[in-house]
């Protein structure tokens, strides 16, 4: 919570100081993220949400991008089973969500501003709260055994960096863009990649 806190701190000030600078837009997107966790990568698949932003303007070829997500991953929870037993016939596997709120502070930079279509780079820091739901295992075999629940992680916050690319489309009454983002999540023992693709619309 405090890290959050010195965030949206930061993305208040940064909006502030830049006012003068030019106009501030606001806007909503649709994201889409591919989740890779060591030892699982293969067990969790696409992941859907969406979330919020806010572009700061300034007079040069930059500008900053306030952002914030949710996404939910849902396991394959057939090849989750294969991934924890090593015979994982008769058992069944429930749960084991994974769920992510990012906060993003980015800066954006636009080499060719074109009328309507515009390239950019981006890059940015900010922070990612991982959830992960209990998992339920069930066997169903000929001799059911008793099984249990083994207890999800509970809103870990930690330090996230990411980097991509993405293209505006101006239409006067409104702006769209598509951006992807490669970003690190610096979890102990072993960093987590995920990359988000956002379909936003800005006002």
């Amino acid at each position: 919570m405090k890290k959050f806190m010195l965030v949206a701190i930061a993305m208040l000030a940064l909006s502030t100081v830049t006012y003068a600078a030019g106009p501030i837009s606001f806007g909503v997107q649709a994201t889409g993220a591919n989740l890779n966790v060591t030892g699982l990568t293969d067990v969790y698949g696409f992941g859907f949400g969406g979330g919020v932003h806010l572009d700061v303007s300034l007079p040069l070829l930059f500008s900053f991008r306030l952002q914030g997500d949710y996404v939910t991953f849902s396991p394959d929870n057939a090849k989750y089973a294969g991934v924890v037993f090593q015979n994982p016939a008769g058992i069944t596997i429930d749960g084991g969500r994974v769920n992510i709120i990012s906060g993003n502070v980015n800066t954006k930079l636009s080499p060719l501003p074109l009328p309507i279509v515009s390239p950019y780079l981006t890059a940015g820091i900010g922070l990612s709260s991982l959830n992960v739901s209990d998992t339920t295992v069930k066997y169903t075999g000929p001799q059911p055994i008793r099984g249990g629940t083994v207890p999800g992680l509970k809103s870990d916050t930690k330090f996230s960096a990411n980097l991509g690319a993405g293209v505006d489309l101006d239409l006067i009454a409104l702006k769209l863009y598509l951006e992807a983002r490669y970003t690190w999540i610096f979890t102990e023992g072993s960093t987590s990649t995920y990359i988000p693709v956002s379909l936003g619309v800005t006002f």
